[in-house]
């Protein structure tokens, strides 16, 4: 049981591990990534630098949960721009709207605590992080809206994608939500989200990287038979 305890205090230091592995493993396929996962690459470097900045200020300051609407705006401004880019076919007017006024919401939480300086880590509740997840939760919606629309389009494979994109996001909503109750937590049942998070995380990452993979080594077979 001790040993569990022990491999299980040590697996935070599994997710910027594996985000370099994914970074080493993407940039070693990159010449042969089509765009979606070059983009996707590039998701997981900007992750890797989050939880490498919330390290340095967890050591520094004591406290790293005040870069969560930082990060909340980066997922979100990603996501916004890795929908419109590469999986919508048409224009959502609506969602697309949502999309910029989440983002102004999330600049807005930002200029609140850092500007005004009224952070207080017991009254602290990330808006930014529920409104980040629901709005790519609104996007995945989208896409399977717009795929079932246009039936004739034969063009089906990114819908795995889209559809562990809307879990991800889902059970981040449902962790998030309570988030200032968790905080404040005393009984210890907050271990159990944070690590219930942090598995789904890394088991998000792996999937990622193992879609960089696939595409590189599909990239390199397509070359093989031209040549």
């Amino acid at each position: 049981m001790e040993d569990l305890i022990e491999i299980i205090l040590y697996l935070p230091y599994a997710t910027p591990i594996l985000l370099v592995i994914g970074l080493l493993v993407g940039f070693t396929v990159y010449p042969r990534l089509d765009a979606l996962y070059k983009s996707i690459l590039y998701y997981l470097l900007l992750m890797l630098l989050v939880d490498l900045t919330g390290r340095i200020l967890s050591r520094t300051t004591g406290t790293n949960v005040i870069l969560l609407p930082v990060y909340s705006l980066i997922e979100l401004c990603f996501f916004f721009y890795f929908y419109k880019k590469h999986l919508f076919r048409i224009r959502h007017s609506v969602i697309t709207a949502l999309g910029y006024a989440g983002i102004i919401y999330i600049i807005g939480e930002i200029a609140y605590y850092f500007i005004l300086n009224t952070f207080d880590i017991k009254q602290f509740q990330p808006y930014a992080k529920v409104v980040d997840n629901f709005v790519v939760i609104l996007f995945s919606l989208a896409f399977f809206h717009e795929k079932i629309n246009r039936f004739r389009d034969s063009k089906w494979d990114n819908f795995p994608l889209n559809i562990v994109l809307l879990i991800f996001f889902t059970l981040n909503l449902i962790f998030f939500l309570p988030f200032n109750f968790l905080i404040n937590e005393k009984t210890g049942l907050k271990f159990y989200f944070w690590l219930g998070n942090l598995i789904i995380t890394l088991v998000f990452y792996i999937y990622l990287i193992c879609l960089i993979w696939r595409d590189g080594r599909s990239g390199s077979k397509v070359k093989q038979r031209i040549a």
